[in-house]
């Protein structure tokens, strides 16, 4: 609200000219270039929405296409997993004439090589035995002997065949992986199957088949965009453990993302769309437990759009310079008609109020200078009105100052008659006029100010002190203050409504066993100070207590009442919704108030607004 006034004071402040032009501005160009500059977001958005339904499409393409590829290898597997001719010769290597091992392991090759052949991308296919020796063909080296899983002298150790193992009942798809062939790395990921012999399948598995791949089949179902020699748009596979399986650089298929990193930092890092505004999208394959990814420059997709924009942007600048040409055209014209309103107040700023502006036009300037005249006429008048009732205002401070106690003056009588109770010997009178002139001066010196907790516990106990006195001990107060709060300040008086209210209303008609006892604590994290003030009077009604912890019934506005209410209020005033506080009694047994506020240590805070 405060911030509206000040915008309309401001505003009402500028001249004439600057006025129409800002009116101009908010009313009708602003507003224009906001609506063009909105309708032109949602526009973007969109297509950035269509966009991004268009490249899932595409993945969900690029999956099914994926799902056709494995399948083909899948069934070559299960071709090799049924064929009787390879279980025999698997049985027959098992067998103890070397010349029937022989036979039967030239028989396998031959056989794996006609179904390897059958297929592109196919870089080896091995028949593990369960004794842990192999059958193997290398169609990239195109040998029997030298092969991929050359340098593991157990094969049953290989993660194609492990896998295999866990996935007993369905084919196991290992992720693409980086293998040393002779001089050169390939990048290949494996499908395998256990085998069994349907004659005997109590027997178990007879041995497992891997089929390796190379990685460029994926990729090629992948495939690229790009305009020229420059990529926009890229597509890879990835599974659930952050394994890379095909990359449009084939270097970097085959590694393990980092923990942590996100596919969006991978693609950044690779390079491939260097220098672009990367958008990622992705689809999940659950059958095969593969994430296909899409990474693509949305700037260049979108490039239409913000080409649109930025001619938007230059019309609606053109536009507002044409405007601001017009209006200020205008404004030249109406100034010329206000000049001689504006030396005419020149004239009345200087002291002159006999100045007569004259204005020949009968438009609405002619009417302000008609009543320019006018009112210089009535401020003479109005002067004298208020030199007369600045005198009167005057005279009445003086008669208020005079009539004000100089508190001095009590100070001063409050030390004579304490120094005539000593010479009387009167000890305990002496004892009661020095503490009530000590409170006295505490609470008259700038009684708003802020005092430290140590300050105000030594305070409170010259005060509780002529309470006792006053109601013949039948109470005692204890104080407790925690070291670490000391040096912590808080508005002085701030307890005293409190502590008072104890006395006068919870000891009342209490001729002894009162007990008052006032806490003074931080919290728990450090950043309040708890204030717990305890007494076993007579116990605060329930109604009155539900009052009172409703913030704003507590502390509403009542100016007759110095009590609890007012103590509430002036917490309020002071720390706002920082401050908060909870009220319990129980009628016969005794009443607790809980107070929590900011903790302050140096100087005086500003005051928080209230609402």
């Amino acid at each position: 609200m405060k911030t509206g006034k000040g915008f309309l004071h401001w505003f009402a402040d500028q001249k004439v000219g600057k006025k129409i032009m800002y009116t101009f501005l908010i009313t009708s160009v602003i507003p224009l270039l906001v609506s063009q500059i909105l309708m032109l977001y949602v526009i973007s958005n969109n297509m950035k929405e269509k966009v991004n339904d268009l490249m899932r499409n595409q993945l969900v393409q690029i999956s099914e296409r994926t799902d056709l590829t494995v399948d083909a290898y899948t069934n070559l597997i299960y071709q090799i997993y049924s064929d009787d001719e390879i279980i025999a010769c698997i049985t027959g290597c098992r067998d103890a004439s070397a010349e029937t091992r022989a036979r039967a392991y030239r028989e396998i090759c031959r056989k794996i090589q006609q179904y390897g052949l059958s297929i592109s991308g196919i870089e080896c296919i091995s028949i593990v035995l369960e004794n842990g020796q192999d059958i193997t063909y290398d169609f990239g080296l195109a040998s029997a002997v030298d092969n991929l899983w050359e340098e593991y002298t157990d094969k049953k150790r290989v993660m194609p065949y492990i896998l295999a193992q866990r996935e007993s009942a369905d084919v196991a798809v290992s992720p693409t992986e980086r293998i040393r062939r002779g001089s050169e790395e390939a990048r290949i990921f494996h499908i395998s199957k256990q085998m069994y012999d349907f004659a005997d399948i109590q027997k178990g598995a007879v041995g497992t088949v891997i089929m390796s791949i190379n990685e460029s089949v994926l990729n090629a179902v992948c495939g690229t965009a790009q305009e020229g020699d420059e990529r926009y748009s890229v597509s890879f596979i990835a599974d659930k453990d952050g394994n890379i399986l095909t990359f449009p650089e084939s270097f970097y298929a085959g590694i393990t993302l980092s923990e942590g990193r996100t596919m969006k930092e991978f693609v950044e890092k690779t390079g491939v769309l260097a220098g672009k505004n990367i958008a990622l999208n992705q689809y999940e394959n659950e059958e095969l437990g593969w994430d296909f990814y899409n990474a693509y420059d949305e700037d260049y997709i979108l490039r239409d759009v913000r080409h649109m924009q930025y001619l938007a942007i230059a019309i609606g600048v053109l536009l507002l310079l044409i405007s601001l040409f017009l209006i200020r055209y205008t404004v030249r014209l109406i100034e010329r008609s206000t000049r001689s309103i504006v030396s005419g107040i020149r004239e009345v700023q200087q002291g002159n109020l006999n100045v007569q502006v004259r204005v020949e036009s009968r438009d609405e300037m002619g009417q302000i200078a008609d009543n320019f005249n006018t009112m210089t006429g009535k401020v003479q008048g109005l002067i004298e009105e208020v030199k007369e009732v600045t005198e009167k205002q005057k005279e009445a401070e003086i008669r208020a100052l005079e009539a004000q106690i100089n508190p001095h003056f009590l100070y001063n009588t409050l030390d004579s008659i304490n120094w005539m109770a000593i010479e009387k010997e009167e000890y305990e009178i002496s004892r009661m006029v020095r503490n009530l002139g000590v409170i006295l001066r505490y609470s008259v010196d700038k009684s708003n100010k802020m005092a430290t907790v140590a300050e105000m516990a030594d305070w409170l106990e010259k005060y509780v002190s002529l309470q006792r006195m006053r109601f013949n001990d039948a109470f005692t107060c204890e104080i407790h203050i925690q070291p670490e709060t000391e040096t912590i300040r808080i508005y002085k008086l701030l307890l005293q409504p409190f502590v008072e209210n104890a006395i006068l209303h919870g000891f009342k008609e209490i001729e002894y066993g009162g007990i008052l006892r006032v806490d003074v604590m931080l919290s728990e994290h450090q950043d309040e100070l708890d204030i717990i003030i305890e007494d076993n009077g007579k116990g605060i009604p329930h109604d009155i207590a539900e009052k009172f912890n409703d913030p704003e019934r507590a502390s509403a506005d009542d100016r007759t009442s110095i009590g609890l209410q007012n103590a509430f209020s002036r917490m309020r005033m002071y720390y706002g919704n920082s401050a908060s506080w909870n009220v319990s009694g129980i009628p016969g047994v005794g009443t607790v108030i809980t107070l929590k506020i900011p903790c302050f240590t140096k100087s005086e805070p500003t005051r928080p607004a209230t609402k």
